[in-house]
């Protein structure tokens, strides 16, 4: 399954601070997805290294260890990041908002369930939650998997 992860609202809470859980999230996400995660944010378009440029000084070392570990996407039609999505494959996408377009890209590959909605002005352990209980791609519910 791949993984695919936004940085603002989901890994950062904000400019100053990782989101509660956010290196245990890292790091569960990488041990059980190792190669199939996905920098998804606009810290990332083609260059795997500059979500760590720019988020790497609130995480240790061994986050950041994780963190490198971490594929990058690049989409065209910003901002629908949808368009880095490889619906052939099963996916989670973890993003605090899903413009119109990504929306309706979901819809049309009937996938809207795999973007998971993080929303940590709500639920600042959300991540946690995530770790206890992981989400399940609709492709694989629907095999049987």
């Amino acid at each position: 399954m791949n993984i695919y992860l936004d940085i603002d609202g989901v890994i950062v809470a904000n400019d100053n601070n990782a989101a509660n859980y956010a290196a245990e999230f890292i790091e569960y996400v990488l041990n059980k997805f190792p190669d199939t995660t996905y920098w998804l944010t606009t810290h990332c378009q083609g260059d795997a290294s500059q979500p760590i440029k720019d988020i790497g000084h609130l995480f240790d070392a061994k986050t950041i260890d994780y963190m490198k570990m971490i594929k990058p996407t690049t989409w065209l039609d910003s901002p629908n990041k949808t368009s880095a999505i490889d619906f052939s494959q099963p996916f989670l996408w973890f993003d605090d908002d899903c413009f119109d377009g990504e929306r309706q890209e979901l819809i049309k590959n009937n996938a809207l369930d795999n973007w998971i909605e993080v929303d940590l002005s709500k639920d600042p352990d959300q991540l946690l939650k995530f770790i206890t209980s992981f989400p399940i791609a609709s492709e694989m519910a629907q095999e049987g998997s």
